[in-house]
């Protein structure tokens, strides 16, 4: 009897491993199903681990490099850690990859389930961000995938969650743990150059009254205290030390955070990259400097069949523009149209060298899932600062919403006038735990204990069955197949 009551008495934690185990499991179904190279751009991460593999330390751009683009003075971090575990299990084929990846995901988890304890107080608010977290199709697809999105994602969330256990407790060991987090994130993917300032302005905000109190704290706990302590203090070191070697060099050599490839190499070796040979084109038809018959003849120096039809897809957007010269679209409406066209249906469907986006009639139920939320959000919200940390989170979400898309994607638009170019949901996965935090707060609290079941059960139904049996619905024999 007493074995029963423990048992009932947690029942959100055997719903949360459920749901774990659950995910895990359609992790290893997408892992030995999909055929090799579906997801985005793993042929190239594949590719580029097997560089790292065959080596002690760093790679250099070489002949078999070429293909993958540029691979010094970028980020590499993923590449260097999945390089060694793959040369110490003997294999670098695909699956050995994925696997190495889904490891990744099961310490996301983890680290996602911690994080709900310190900001979720309610039970069923935890079991409805997990249902949300491990039921949003693409996350789920790119977590059984090679990619470097997976160590950048938990990154990112480990960046968090010492922030929210410091913001809590002010101990400087949890201070170190961010800042080390947020280095480690900037040497594995360059998207964490737009995250990174804004997790720093929600610390320097959250601490203004105390920092300078902070850290005196931290430097005196770092000369008087333990080797824990004294640890951190030198992997924050190295990892500073790392960072300037990569970013500041490239600033010394190049002028610039991270240089183009043309800037390192030359011309004709980047063009055996097929992203930069797309992009060129591209230009170079932007610029007049080919007609639009030799752009569409020079898409065929691209090596990858989606990126030749992506490529003319562009050009025909460039042609279009160049011939009605429409007004472009003001930050507010380019945001809001990108949101409804391209976020939505690739975080909640799958885009990748195979795709399956969503029609805007599947999608209504996640778009006013989080229309209501926003809403419940502003109305609920407590401005006296008992929802401080909340307020935090807000700030992190949206915060790297406009800086990816309001700024670094709309600059994109303004200069190639492509709408869709480079907008992929997936970038947003830094923050898809922030944002489901906020969702499963504030979608229940307002609500009496039965009204939080139902509003509870609709959520987890409607991103459930998004999940996994559509998936099933709808995929195909081609999908088992290597992708071009």
């Amino acid at each position: 009897m007493a074995a029963i009551n423990r048992i009932t008495q947690r029942w959100d934690l055997w719903i949360i491993i459920l749901l774990g185990l659950y995910f895990i499991g359609r992790l290893l179904y997408f892992a030995f199903t999909v055929g090799p190279g579906v997801p985005p751009d793993e042929m190239t991460h594949i590719g580029i681990v097997r560089l790292y593999a065959g080596t002690l330390f760093g790679i250099e751009d070489s002949a078999a490099s070429l293909r993958y683009g540029l691979v010094t003075h970028v980020p590499y971090l993923y590449y260097f850690l999945m390089g060694k575990a793959a040369a110490l299990l003997g294999s670098t084929d695909h699956i050995t990859l994925r696997m190495l990846n889904i490891g990744l995901a099961l310490a996301f988890l983890i680290v996602a389930y911690r994080l709900s304890l310190l900001m979720l107080k309610s039970r069923l608010m935890r079991v409805l961000f997990f249902v949300m977290l491990t039921n949003t199709l693409m996350f789920s697809f790119l977590s059984a995938a090679v990619n470097y999105d997976n160590l950048a994602n938990l990154l990112a969330l480990s960046a968090l969650y010492f922030l929210v256990r410091y913001l809590g407790s002010a101990r400087p060991a949890d201070l170190l743990l961010f800042l080390i987090s947020i280095l480690l994130g900037l040497l594995t993917k360059g998207t964490f150059l737009m995250l990174a300032p804004v997790f720093a302005a929600v610390w320097l905000l959250s601490r203004r009254q105390t920092l300078w109190a902070d850290l005196r704290g931290l430097l005196q706990e770092i000369r008087l205290g333990g080797g824990h302590v004294r640890s951190l203090s030198i992997a924050l070191l190295l990892c500073v030390v790392a960072n300037l070697s990569l970013y500041g060099v490239n600033l010394v050599q190049y002028n610039r955070i991270v240089p183009g490839c043309a800037q390192v190499l030359t011309h004709e070796k980047c063009m055996q990259n097929r992203i930069y040979a797309r992009n060129w084109v591209i230009t170079q038809y932007r610029l007049e400097k080919l007609s639009y018959m030799d752009a569409w003849r020079a898409t065929e120096l691209i090596r990858h069949p989606g990126d030749i039809a992506h490529a003319k897809r562009l050009l025909n957007n460039v042609r279009q523009y160049k011939m009605t010269r429409p007004d472009d679209l003001n930050v507010l409406d380019y945001m809001h149209l990108v949101w409804n066209q391209a976020v939505k249906p690739s975080i909640f469907g799958i885009q990748a060298h195979r795709s399956m986006l969503r029609p805007p009639n599947e999608l209504w139920g996640y778009g006013l899932t989080c229309f209501v939320a926003l809403l419940l959000m502003v109305r609920t919200l407590r401005l006296d600062g008992s929802d401080g940390l909340w307020l935090g989170v807000a700030g992190l979400l949206f915060g790297y919403y406009f800086f990816l898309v309001g700024y670094y994607n709309y600059t994109g638009y303004l200069q190639h006038h492509a709408l869709l170019l480079g907008v992929q949901g997936r970038y947003l996965f830094h923050v898809l735990v922030p944002a489901y935090l906020l969702m499963a707060e504030f979608l229940l609290r307002p609500f009496p204990n039965w009204g939080r079941v139902l509003v509870a059960a609709a959520v987890a139904g409607l991103f459930i069955m998004g999940d996994f049996p559509y998936y099933l619905s709808r995929v195909t024999e081609a999908w088992g197949h290597a992708a071009g």
